[in-house]
Order: structure tokens, then C-alpha cells, then sequence
């Protein structure tokens, strides 16, 4: 067979078919285009990982942020906030999306502690918000009725409003909300004036490696109704006649307007089971929440006053020197008030 050759010559190829070796000019353009694709894609790949890193820190699941600290200033209202139930667990509708509803929070900014900066603060502390709500002597006791449900409205415009009591035959006026702050950047609200005293907490708690997780904050009246409803409805249906099915669910459910949660001034804390009490975010709060103005709300000892069976998740805000106070006393917050004469 007869050898194949080929029929083109390179540019820059000798008579021997050897190839000519490459000027300074034609390697410094190689170089150079080189270069500049090494450069373009070094900012194309920067460019990418800050975008995810700040798509991380600003979206979670259930709407929530994961960063600590939100760095958006309250509006006169807020809109799109999750909706939890009872138990503080997010509401979702027949198509599986998050419920959010809208309420009004504070436009003009109240003292706050100030969530540090991640950047340049490493241990999270904050200015201690200036305390109030100190007993009022001028306060009167409430006495309104309400003839349809028989329980006492209470006054929600008190000075001293972290001593407002509501319970089974007490209620908040139909219709109030609360003016709410969100609490560091979680997507759970409180109490505009309480929420800085439980950001001042939850650093303090970060410090010594605790993190007491905001569960569940401010609840609707509405989203309460429904709640005490549809748990109603289901007893029913499973046999139960009204009363009966009234009965039990209200033993775990609250009615609209009765709960702490509705006022904004109590948190449920990382989450509603019996075994929180065995948790170290348990044992901290024990030892330190009446330092920041918290008590354990409701235990097995006083269910009989309070009326609510046992909840060690659940920390209501009564103010700085008061929760020391009470902690000592061993009594609950309806046993304390009555104590020191303090009309509620």
C-alpha cells in the first residue's frame, strides 16, 4: 500500500516538515489571554458564593431567618408574619403554605438592646434595656364583665402592664392587639416593650453556649379561636358531646383572649414537650430568667390557681426586681400580686 501524506503545509512549517518555534510576541498573547480568563472566571465564582451566603442568611424554613439578628427596621405594619397554633408550630393552609397575618408594630423606635454586630462582636453582648412597668397605686382592680363569656376584661392600658393577669375568667378587651417587636431576627414576636429584655436574655444565654430558641411569641385572638375550634370539632367527632369536647380541649387549649400569648408578653422557649424540664435551656432559664424580668409561669404546684397544667417552656416577662421577687416567694404571679396589694 502506498504511504498516506498529507496535502497541507502550517504557516509556519519548514521545507522538512518541522514547525517553527513561537516568537516572544505570540507567547506573550497567549499569556495574556490566559490571564484574563483566570481573572474573569476568579470573579465570576466570588461573585456566586457571597450570593448564596447571603441567601443563607436571610431564609430558612417556616419563614424564619437564620442569622441572629434581622437587620430590617419594623414598619407601621408588619406583613407576611408566620401564623402559629397553640403549640407553636406554624400554620399552613390546604395547599401546604405557611398562614401569615399582619399586626401593627412599633414605628417609633422604644429602648431596645441592640443585637450585636456577628462581624464584631464575638460574645453577644447588649445594652440592658431601661426597666418599666413598676407597680401603679393607683391602679383599681378590674371589674368589667363581659355578660356573654362572664369573665372580667382586664385593663390593657395599666401603666404597669406586665401585671396584667389573664386566665380562664379573665380577658383582654375584644379586639386589642398588642404592638409588637420582632425578637432577634426570628420571625416571632412579642410585645414591643418586652421583647428587648428577652433579646437581652438570649444573648446572655449564648454566652454561656445556650440557645433559648424563640418557639412561639404573640398569638392572634383569631388564630386562638380557631385553634379551641377545631380542637372542639374534633372531639366531636370523635364521639365526644359538645361540653365534654369543650371540656377537654379547653384543659389544653386556652380561649381567645385569655392567653398570655395574645397579650404578647409570654414566650414558649425551643419547643412544648414535658421534656424540655430535662433540658440544659431548662436548668439556664431556672437560674438566670428572673434576671431578665421572666418566671416559670405555670407549674404542676400552682394548677389549681392558674388553672393551666404544667408548661416548663412557657416564660412570661413580669419585670426586673419583680420575677426575683416572686422566684423567692415560691408563689405564682396571681398569689404574689394579691400578696403585696396589688390590684389586677
Amino acid at each position: 500500500m502506498s504511504e498516506n501524506k498529507r496535502t497541507f503545509h502550517y504557516a509556519d512549517e519548514r521545507p522538512d516538515g518541522t514547525r517553527l518555534p513561537m516568537n516572544p510576541k505570540q507567547k506573550w498573547s497567549i499569556f495574556i489571554v490566559a490571564l484574563v480568563v483566570v481573572v474573569v472566571i476568579s470573579i465570576l465564582v466570588t461573585v456566586k458564593i457571597k450570593g448564596k451566603n447571603s441567601t443563607s442568611e436571610t431564609m430558612a424554613e417556616g419563614g424564619e431567618t437564620t442569622s441572629d439578628v434581622s437587620e430590617s427596621q419594623p414598619s407601621a405594619t408588619m406583613p407576611g408574619v408566620p401564623v402559629t397554633n397553640d403549640y407553636g408550630q406554624f400554620v399552613t393552609d390546604d395547599n401546604g403554605n405557611t398562614v401569615t397575618e399582619s399586626f401593627p408594630t412599633e414605628t417609633t423606635e422604644p429602648t431596645t438592646a441592640d443585637a450585636p454586630d456577628p462581624d464584631t462582636s464575638v460574645s453577644g453582648e447588649t445594652d440592658a434595656p431601661t426597666d418599666i412597668g413598676n407597680a401603679d397605686p393607683t391602679q383599681t382592680a378590674d371589674t368589667r364583665e363581659n355578660p356573654e363569656t362572664g369573665r372580667i376584661i382586664v385593663d390593657v392600658d395599666r401603666e404597669d402592664f406586665n401585671f396584667i393577669v389573664v386566665n380562664r375568667t379573665r380577658e383582654m378587651p375584644d379586639g386589642f392587639v398588642p404592638t409588637m417587636k420582632e425578637v432577634v431576627g426570628s420571625g416571632i414576636y412579642m410585645d414591643y416593650r418586652v421583647a428587648p429584655h428577652y433579646e437581652e436574655m438570649y444573648y446572655a444565654a449564648k454566652q454561656d453556649g445556650i440557645t433559648l430558641t424563640p418557639y412561639s411569641g404573640y398569638r392572634s385572638y383569631e388564630r386562638q379561636k380557631n385553634n379551641l375550634n377545631n380542637r372542639i370539632a374534633t372531639n366531636q367527632a370523635n364521639g365526644m358531646s359538645y361540653d365534654e369536647a369543650y371540656a377537654e380541649a379547653t384543659s389544653v387549649i386556652l380561649p381567645p383572649g385569655t392567653s398570655e400569648h395574645n397579650l404578647g408578653l409570654a414566650m414558649d422557649v425551643c419547643n412544648v414537650y414535658d421534656s424540655f424540664a430535662n433540658q440544659p435551656e431548662y436548668a439556664w432559664l431556672m437560674e438566670h430568667a428572673h434576671e431578665y424580668g421572666f418566671i416559670l409561669r405555670y407549674t404542676a404546684e400552682k394548677q389549681s390557681i392558674t388553672g393551666i397544667v404544667p408548661e416548663p417552656w412557657h416564660w412570661r416577662y413580669v419585670g426586673v426586681p419583680y420575677a426575683q421577687q416572686i422566684k423567692e416567694s415560691g408563689l405564682c404571679l396571681e398569689e404574689w400580686l394579691t400578696a403585696q396589694g396589688i390590684a389586677y
